[in-house]
This record gives C-alpha cells, structure tokens and sequence, in this order.
C-alpha cells in the first residue's frame, strides 16, 4: 500500500519498502514505502501550499467534511476492523469498536463546528480583549502502534476542524487501516495536501518530520524515551547529530 501525498499514491524515492505483519502468524500482509526526508519534505510542502485555501474555509465546512468522513468509516467499519486486527493483532470485536470510535470522534468535532471561534474578556476599567483563534499552519503527527486509528481521530479531528494542514506518520507496524482511512477522508472531499500521510521509520520519516522548519506544531504519542528524544530535537539543532546514531524509535 503507498502512501499519501498530496492527495496522490505515492512511494519512496529510493523504492524501499517496509513488511506489515500479521503479528498472530508471521504472515506478510502488505508492505508500505520506507519514506524519509525527501518524502517528508513533500509531505509539508504539498500541506503548505494547502493550507490557504483549507484554512479559508468556514469552520463549519469543514466540520461537515469531518462528519462525511465519519459516515464513510461507519460504512467501511467491518473491513477496516478486519484489517486492524490483521495489522495489530487485537480482537476484532476491540478493532472494530476501535474504528466506530474514530469517527465518534470525528462526529464530534464536527458537532463543535459552530461554536465561535473567538472570546471577548474584560479586562476591568483597562477595557475589553478581543481573542480570536487563528490557526497554526502545518503540523504533525506521529501516532503508535497499540490504538492507531482511535489516536488518529484524536490528531486528525482537532487539527483539522481549525483549519490547519496535518502530516502524519503511523508507526511502522500498523500503517495500514491509517492509510484507508485517509483515503476515506478524500473520498469525502477533503482537498489535496490537506492530509498527508507518510510510511517509514521513526529513524528516518519521524525524524525528519520533528526537523523540519515548516512544522508549526507536532502532536506525539507513544513511549516517554521518543517522547525525550523529540522534545530535545525539536528544540535544538544539536540533537541533529545524535538523532543519526540513536535515532528516534516510534515503532
């Protein structure tokens, strides 16, 4: 299965590939392209050149996308739980709860659409403050393999709705039922770019997402040792040079 890139299919530069295996069998399921920077580097660029037109939007459209998207995966909830539990192992009673609880979630950020998307405060006899949310631009995301689709609803939903542009990256190990579900996310008329999802390892594409200078905000789950590493990554160049030897282990 590629990867998504500006709405396209796409595969490493170099035409490398990572296994996906059935953990239950041992049995090779699919394999994704092992992307890296030059694939995370047009990952951002096609979501920034999104993001003008997608933030434009009123937030109630894209609310109502998010809630297309939902129907889509309340549509496709069995096959995507089938491939859940084939990819990560958990029952499929659990994966398909799993899948109808991303687009619970992406139903209720939808729900959301129409609150304001600002706040007057007083502030006393110095007057009144005007606070008006305004969205970041491209962020990113890195999610894990234990609860992969529900965290991608937790990622996707938020950043979204606030008329911001996303590049994720799923673990190496479950990347399967994340790019279905992009993909449903398109068919529901999300724009090119605005969702980008690329394959690899946290060595190689989670590294050069937390690097690269166009991400304006990274959203991280998994173990408290990555989550070290990318806090002092994402913070100072430095890290740059050890990131190459010890490397940055989301699974």
């Amino acid at each position: 299965m590629d990867m998504l890139i500006n709405g396209t299919a796409s595969h490493a530069a170099d035409d490398t590939w990572i296994d996906v295996t059935n953990p239950a069998t041992g049995e090779n399921i699919d394999r994704v392209p092992n992307g890296s920077q030059d694939e995370v580097n047009a990952a951002v660029e096609a979501a920034d050149a999104a993001f003008a037109g997608w933030s434009d939007k009123t937030m109630r459209e894209r609310g109502m996308l998010l809630y297309h998207a939902a129907g889509l995966i309340r549509r496709d909830y069995k096959d995507l739980g089938r491939l859940l539990t084939a990819e990560q192992g958990k029952p499929l009673r659990e994966a398909t709860d799993e899948v109808r609880g991303c687009a619970n979630i992406l139903e209720y950020y939808a729900s959301i659409a129409g609150q304001p998307a600002g706040e007057s405060v007083s502030l006393g006899k110095a007057g009144d403050c005007m606070v008006n949310r305004v969205p970041l631009g491209v962020c990113g995301a890195i999610i894990p393999w234990n609860m992969p689709v529900i965290i991608m609803g937790w990622k996707v939903g938020p950043a979204l709705l606030a008329g911001n542009t996303l590049v994720l990256k799923p673990a190496s190990a479950t990347p399967l039922t994340t790019l279905k579900i992009a993909g449903l996310m398109q068919e529901a008329g999300l724009p090119a770019g605005v969702l980008n999802v690329v394959t690899g390892s946290g060595e190689s594409a989670g590294a050069a997402l937390v690097r690269h200078k166009k991400i304006k905000k990274l959203s991280f789950t998994g173990n408290c040792a990555t989550g070290k590493k990318i806090r002092e990554m994402a913070g100072s160049p430095s890290f740059l040079a050890h990131a190459r030897t010890g490397g940055i282990g989301s699974r």
